[in-house]
């Protein structure tokens, strides 16, 4: 069934769900996009909405309908079909089966829908699947996951979804019970079952290209799908992906290349996408899938310095770190104010004075050189000295470098806080363990008490943090995230300070900001000489006893589960 180029008598069922019940911008753009090739547009939220969250979605689309968070998409699909009637829905050349699954469009769905309407086709999609020869889920009923189209976007034209064949699927298949079954019992045969009856279905981005280096373009190749075969869309999941699996078939560069194109390519706004991550997903996930490491040059820099524009607060004595750390003070361009905090105080407590003495300028740098974490057993102060020189070299080790932060910190509007790396050497190496140095649980208690509702997972994703108490932030996210600090301990909560540091970074992202990673380029160096080291060393070793493999393989050997 063709359609008229510019036809737009399309319903629209969209499938929405949020677990906070709130409605981000990115979901209002998109409803508001698709009206302008819609003559009705059904949103069918699972779950719950807040009374603000559902005045804001019903301004974008014809009717909302509310029902309970079970079944997943396929569910809300079905609903929403079922609600309006196929009697209603006769009265529309096309209908279209979409959730909330993506950003987009990334400048307009217009174009696709120009495209599509003349092509003689029964359903189809944005992006698809191609096939394996294996059951990945050990429960599609052919034996093996065939080639599809991605359910987060199915157009069906009248004829098809009036028909008894699909009228007979859609109202006979049974809700998933679980993720699994809705891939495996919708997504991954819907195209299969009715191909087979003879029904015609393509995708808009033709992908064939990359078939031969993935099964999912629209995972691995988003970048070049984006930039080369005008996809309009970009999965959420493109920010918080399984990084095992990335590294099991690339070098894990697909997701930021997804969003690079977005930023060259398109005209879609970037905080669309980060307000919603932010709020939703694991912070170490996102950190470690989208690479928010930043290596500035130690040399060379562009950056204009102005009075007032960011002030250095120095946690210790001014006598002692001009005569240990004179060189990172000479590295601290005239134009930034140097405020020492040399009490006894807790290192919470001054970093509450340094954010009520920063009001006014944009930018806080807190250098933290002798209060430093104490390495677990009784070791020689070498790690120590290290990490006090780590941290330095990364954040301040020359004028070069805090001007590259600084601009970094002026074109990254999502990022709020940069942190050095994690030290991993020495003792700190045992001390740090997964990461979190033994605090995990402590840092979810506060978390809890403190309204964050974003996941904070123990995962394969180290957290980035300020462990030794030296960083670079916005001013006034600072400010906020102390003042809830401060709000604990004047209720009378102890938050030691080892907390404190591993606080902030979430503290950052409840006010919807990144934290990212910044080394100098002159540091840079040893750390990546480090890393590779431990690396090489670890794998001669395993590679002794199990054999070499893939590395996610390498590791369910060393854990005793791989077949």
């Amino acid at each position: 069934m063709k359609l008229e180029k510019n036809n737009r008598n399309r319903c629209f069922i969209v499938l929405y769900f949020d677990k906070d019940g709130l409605v981000d911008r990115y979901m209002t753009h998109m409803l508001r996009s698709i009206r302008e090739d819609a003559s009705y547009v059904l949103t069918v939220v699972n779950g719950f909405l807040t009374e603000k969250a559902g005045r804001e979605l019903y301004a974008c689309c014809d009717r909302v309908l509310y029902r309970p968070n079970t079944g997943f998409d396929v569910a809300g699909y079905r609903e929403g079909i079922f609600d309006l009637g196929f009697h209603e829905l006769s009265k529309y050349d096309e209908l279209v089966l979409m959730n909330y699954t993506f950003f987009g469009p990334l400048d307009s769905f217009s174009e696709m829908f120009r495209e599509m309407n003349v092509r003689d086709l029964d359903f189809w999609g944005i992006t698809e699947h191609y096939s394996l020869t294996v059951d990945p889920y050990g429960v599609i009923p052919y034996g093996y996951l065939p080639e599809h189209l991605n359910s987060h976007f199915i157009a069906l034209r009248r004829d098809f979804f009036m028909s008894f064949s699909y009228r007979d699927f859609i109202m006979n298949m049974k809700n998933p019970d679980s993720y699994v079954d809705s891939i495996a019992g919708y997504e991954a045969v819907f195209t299969k079952y009715f191909a087979d009856l003879g029904y015609k279905w393509e995708a808009y981005v033709d992908s064939d290209e990359y078939e031969e280096y993935s099964p999912a373009p629209f995972a691995y190749h988003a970048a070049e799908l984006i930039r080369d075969k005008k996809c309009p869309i970009l999965k959420r999941r493109n920010f918080f992906s399984d990084y095992k699996i990335n590294l099991q078939n690339n070098a894990g560069e697909g997701q930021i290349r997804a969003y690079e194109a977005v930023l060259a390519h398109t005209g879609y706004e970037p905080s669309y996408m980060w307000e919603n991550i932010l709020r939703l997903q694991d912070l170490a996930q996102i950190h470690q899938t989208m690479h928010i490491n930043f290596y500035p040059d130690s040399e060379v820099c562009g950056h204009v310095f102005t009075p007032g524009h960011a002030v250095a607060f120095i946690l210790g004595d001014e006598e002692r770190f001009r005569a240990v750390c004179g060189r990172y003070l000479r590295s601290i361009p005239d134009e930034i104010k140097v405020i020492y905090l040399d009490g006894d105080e807790s290192y919470s407590e001054k970093l509450r004075q340094a954010s009520m003495m920063a009001i006014g300028a944009e930018y806080v740098l807190i250098l933290n050189p002798f209060d430093l974490p104490e390495p677990k057993g009784n070791v020689m102060k070498s790690s120590k000295a290290s990490l006090f020189y780590g941290d330095m070299e990364a954040l301040f080790g020359s004028r070069a470098v805090i001007g590259n932060i600084l601009d970094t910190l002026d074109e990254e509007a999502h990022i709020g806080l940069l942190v050095p790396p994690l030290p991993v050497y020495g003792a700190y190496f045992e001390t740090l363990t997964d990461g979190y140095a033994g605090h995990f649980d402590e840092l979810k208690s506060y978390a809890g008490r403190l309204g964050m509702t974003f996941p904070i997972i123990r995962g394969d994703d180290l957290p980035v943090y300020p462990y030794g108490g030296s960083f670079v932030a916005r001013t006034a996210a600072f400010a906020n995230a102390v003042s809830e600090i401060t709000a604990l301990t004047d209720a009378g909560e102890s938050v030691p300070d080892d907390m404190v540091r591993l606080l902030l970074p979430y503290l950052m992202q409840k006010q919807l900001f990144m934290t990212g990673i910044a080394c100098g380029s002159s540091y840079a160096s040893t750390c990546a000489t480090n890393l590779d080291f431990a690396l090489r060393e670890n794998n001669k070793v395993v590679f002794e006893r199990f054999g070499p493999d893939f590395y996610w393989t390498e590791l369910d050997k060393i854990r005793g589960k791989a077949p």
